[in-house]
């Protein structure tokens, strides 16, 4: 028996929620690993984040298959349309479904935000550690001979004199 449009879109969506939680779990895993700097984690968590990006990105154009087939717009705005269409109890079991999906893509939003902050700040001290090895410090707080703040101080590599 071939499943009707609210079946099918009830079942991606839970499909959706299912693996963006997944993701979440994820990410914030990675924030842990990223805080205690443990590559390995890191790692394993790339590696399974893709999969999930990936299977979200299926979901969401086997959605908008069913809401076009159905006579929806796609996006948003034909979803919002699709459940306007339902029995009230249907449009209340499909925005549940959708109110913890827009959750979790949030958090999902929000951890990535703050993973890529880490990410960033680690870079700029790998880049500024590496600078001061090279004798290259971008930004050095010192004085010149004459007493003067400068930020053309030239220095021997540190890696050169070991």
């Amino acid at each position: 028996m071939a499943m009707t449009s609210l079946q099918q879109i009830q079942s991606i969506l839970q499909a959706e929620l299912d693996t963006a939680s997944q993701l979440l779990v994820l990410l914030k895993g990675e924030r842990n690993a990223l805080t205690e700097s443990n590559a390995d984690v890191m790692n394993e968590m790339s590696a399974k984040k893709q999969p999930l990006l990936v299977k979200l990105e299926q979901l969401g154009r086997q959605r908008e298959s069913v809401l076009q087939t159905a006579g929806f717009s796609s996006g948003k705005e034909g979803l919002e349309a699709f459940v306007e269409n339902q029995t009230a109890q249907d449009a209340h079991r499909l925005n549940r479904v959708l109110d913890s999906l827009r959750e979790a893509a949030q958090g999902c939003r929000e951890n990535n935000q703050i993973n890529g902050g880490i990410v960033n700040v680690n870079r700029q001290y790998l880049q500024k550690a590496m600078s001061i090895l090279r004798g290259r410090d971008v930004n050095p707080s010192s004085y010149g001979p004459g007493g003067e703040y400068t930020s053309q101080v030239v220095r021997q590599p540190l890696l050169g004199r070991v």
